[in-house]
């Protein structure tokens, strides 16, 4: 599932594209996202990120929130390939949202779901993590990837960051000191920033608003290099499973 780094590149791409643009036409191809068809009409006043989600501000006072899941993907251009499920006319352009295994979700703000947690880009992140992170057992990496805590950052990111930052993975989150928390943030916010800069991590399906991979996987120190030499020390790279996802350290460096 695309997080932070490719989700900030689409909204700076689309925003440049579709911001103040009239939706002439919406064609939707997929029953699923039938639902919002009708609010997409009108000038789009705002392109925003809310965690993982894009949010659309329709004129009017409409919102719509878009999430890719696992395959999805935006594409602008007159084609959108195989599998398309929505398109979106402009004056100047198509925007198509495509998506083989059909998970992606459009949806209507409705004030039931759980409310996201702080964007790590913004606020006084490390006040908040100490707080919340106060008497919890539960594991460092299991915190930064609860939605409700931080808001952005999947498995590939949270691994890496804690690698920068020298902490263990499978540490309590509890265990971490002030100055601990405020070196995960400067590792977040470094990483995440880099990962923005180059169009996000590709390791499958990710690619830009005009079909481009990213190019921050060729930046990975740890995530998927299990078995290799840690940049730092040499030790092999391991990896171990939480929560049902591969998780990647430095034995020797994060403690």
């Amino acid at each position: 599932m695309p997080e932070l780094p490719e989700v900030e590149t689409l909204r700076r791409q689309l925003e440049e594209v579709i911001l103040g643009q009239e939706v002439s036409k919406v064609e939707v191809l997929d029953p699923k996202l039938s639902g919002v068809q009708g609010v997409l009409k009108g000038e789009v006043q705002g392109v925003e990120r809310e965690g993982k989600l894009l949010a659309f501000s329709i004129e009017g006072g409409k919102r719509v929130l878009l999430s890719l899941r696992m395959t999805g993907r935006l594409l602008w251009g007159k084609d959108g390939g195989r599998y398309v499920r929505l398109v979106i006319h402009f004056p100047h352009g198509r925007l198509h949202l495509v998506d083989p295994r059909r998970f992606a979700t459009l949806s209507l703000p409705d004030g039931r779901s759980a409310p996201l947690g702080v964007d790590p880009l913004e606020g006084n992140l490390p006040s908040f993590l100490v707080q919340r992170s106060e008497g919890r057992r539960a594991p460092v990496k299991t915190l930064l990837m609860d939605q409700r805590h931080v808001a952005g950052i999947g498995n590939i990111y949270a691994s890496e960051i804690l690698y920068a930052a020298g902490v263990h993975p499978l540490r309590p989150a509890g265990s971490l000191t002030a100055e601990q928390w405020e070196g995960v943030v400067h590792a977040a916010r470094a990483i995440l920033e880099e990962a923005i800069g180059l169009r996000g991590t590709t390791i499958s399906d990710w690619r830009d608003l005009y079909g481009r991979p990213g190019k921050y996987q060729d930046r990975l120190r740890v995530y998927g290099r299990k078995g290799e030499p840690c940049p730092r020390c040499g030790a092999p790279i391991e990896r171990v499973t939480l929560s049902g996802r591969g998780t990647y350290f430095c034995p020797r460096c994060q403690n």
